[in-house]
């Protein structure tokens, strides 16, 4: 088998050095630059409802069950933090409310909310902060990996202008946290096989309970990293082995009062994925061959974003402009096999099985869990980051072995390459820059457009039922409202009063009978603003004829 040139023999040159530093400056400026520009959304409205302490029950008993008209500022309170409520009730919320979602990176936000203030953009900028720990921790595992400072070098290029993390770095959720816990634990882990030493282990414990209390698919990365593990040590009993379960059984025992009150509140946590997730591409046997080929080519789209994103997707089930997205799965195809091929045949077994396993297994875990049981969760770019992460760091490898092999036409097109990966990432950042909405942020677009025409209008009237959703859209719409618009709450899927005093009324995705009622009365005009949330513009005839 043919093996890469020794890079542990290569010093990274001051000229690889000096860019680095460089595209380093401008992720920072990117990941600080226009926090509060971008449309607040739906998941970030809830940050900030788990950070004010109130949980989902009492904002529908106090607001969404409330009879009568109140200002939309009313909102207000459960945006912001409440004084007579502290950590305690975050946690409370998460427990009641959203299960689902360990409590670490909410208890962070509320404490970052405390001592810098609760707006969008400083709740924001914890995410930010947070984002700037990726660059120690891919370069360390780099350097455990490799034991090559100039694969480190190039993937800290890499990640620092990815729009990828750009992104997460300038979201109120905890995706870029549980970026920054997937590479340190990947370290801990390697660094601990290596020294085998009692504290080598407990750092590795600690960090996978970190990435637990994060989110719960760490769990697929803990097994991914297990899988490694057997198979480095040749699927023989050996210390390495005992010593990698006995330190993940600590990190489990570690999580496990959150693992209690998931478990407890499983229910809870099944409803809210079912209500956001859905089982949009069906679940029969029929068309399982169809749901998994949708799957994979939507994941060949979102592969080249990881380098290359200018917004162009619509959603996050069907992507648009067909003509581009073919050009993206080729390119992802053809990385894809390059990736696999050098791994396979160039890469010695350390870093090639290490790859391979963090990069397949989670991905290939949450595809057989959709085809078998329905839902999108392998589509949802947030829940893949541990593939894309370790794309990036794959990319950075090869890259590093071309640059390095002297004279060669592979030097030559490899640096072509990294000058145009460099070129398409900053070209993403500006995008993402002056973008108020990404199309990650499933809706964000139509929130926009949406607050534009209820602000323009004379004496709105927002009409929400307690829906989930609609309680979630309602809070995201209250950050782009103008203090004039009043909001009317409604239960679920009941006949509605509707006011005489108000000329434009906009509904939030109303019941199949309430928009029989609207249909049916002849003294109102119904208009379907945006089919995508089912938002409603409503006016009197009278005045319309006015």
């Amino acid at each position: 088998m043919n093996q890469s040139p020794p890079l542990e023999k290569q010093h990274p040159p001051t000229w690889l050095k000096s860019i680095v530093i460089c595209l380093l400056a401008l992720g920072v400026f990117f990941r600080f630059a226009h926090l509060g520009h971008k449309v607040y959304w739906h998941d970030e409205s809830f940050t900030s409802l788990a950070i004010s302490g109130h949980t989902l029950a009492e904002i529908k008993q106090e607001i969404f069950n409330h009879q009568g008209i109140i200002p939309i500022t009313t909102l207000d309170k459960f945006q912001q933090i409440n004084p007579e409520r502290g950590v305690g009730d975050t946690v409370r919320y998460l427990i009641t409310s959203d299960p689902q979602h360990p409590p670490l990176y909410y208890v962070m936000a509320r404490l970052w909310a405390q001592v810098f203030g609760d707006s969008p953009a400083q709740v924001r900028s914890l995410s930010a902060v947070i984002s700037l720990l990726i660059f120690p921790c891919v370069y360390w595992l780099c350097l455990e990996l490799f034991d090559a400072p100039s694969v480190g070098w190039v993937a800290l290029g890499l990640m620092a202008i990815s729009p990828l993390e750009i992104f997460f770095a300038q979201e109120a959720r905890q995706y870029g946290l549980w970026m920054v816990t997937i590479l340190l634990s990947s370290a801990a882990l390697l660094r601990a096989i290596r020294r085998e030493s009692l504290w080598s282990w407990g750092l590795y414990a600690l960090t996978l309970a970190l990435g637990l209390y994060t989110h719960l698919f760490t769990i697929l990365v803990a097994i991914a990293q297990g899988i490694y593990v057997v198979i480095s040590q040749q699927f023989r009993w050996h210390k390495t082995l005992r010593n990698y379960l006995i330190a993940t059984a600590m990190g489990l025992l570690m999580f496990l009062p959150w693992l209690i009150v998931f478990i407890t509140h499983l229910h809870t946590a099944l409803q809210i994925n079912l209500l956001w997730s859905g089982n949009l591409l069906g679940n029969t046997i029929d068309n399982i061959f169809e749901r998994i080929v949708g799957f994979l080519i939507i994941f060949l789209m979102r592969t080249s974003r990881v380098f290359i994103d200018i917004n162009l997707a619509s959603d996050s089930v069907v992507e648009s402009y067909l003509s581009f997205s073919i050009i993206w799965i080729v390119l992802s195809l053809a990385l894809i096999i390059y990736l696999l091929y050098f791994l396979l045949y160039k890469t010695k077994n350390k870093p090639r099985t290490f790859i391979l396993t963090l990069w397949l297994f989670p991905s290939l875990s949450l595809l057989l869990c959709d085809t078998i049981y329905g839902g999108i969760q392998s589509i949802n770019f947030r829940y893949t980051l541990p593939s894309y992460l370790t794309q990036q760091i794959a990319v950075a490898f090869i890259l590093t072995n071309h640059l390095f092999w002297d004279n060669t036409w592979k030097q030559k097109v490899c640096k072509f390459i990294m000058v145009g990966l460099i070129i398409a990432g900053v070209f993403s950042d500006i995008s993402l820059f002056k973008a108020e909405t990404w199309w990650i942020q499933m809706r964000g677009t139509y929130f926009t457009e949406i607050s534009q025409i209820v602000n323009k209008t004379e004496s709105p009237l927002l009409i929400s039922d307690n829906h989930p959703i609609s309680v979630g859209m309602t809070l995201t719409l209250s950050h782009r409202l103008d203090p004039k618009v009043h909001l009317l709450t409604t239960p679920f899927d009941q006949v509605v009063t509707i006011p005489q005093d108000y000329n434009n009324l906009f509904f939030i995705d109303p019941s199949s009978s309430l928009l029989h009622q609207l249909q049916q009365d002849t003294t109102y005009s119904l208009k379907l603003i945006d089919p995508s949330v089912g938002f409603w513009h409503i006016c009197h005839y009278v005045s319309l004829e006015g």
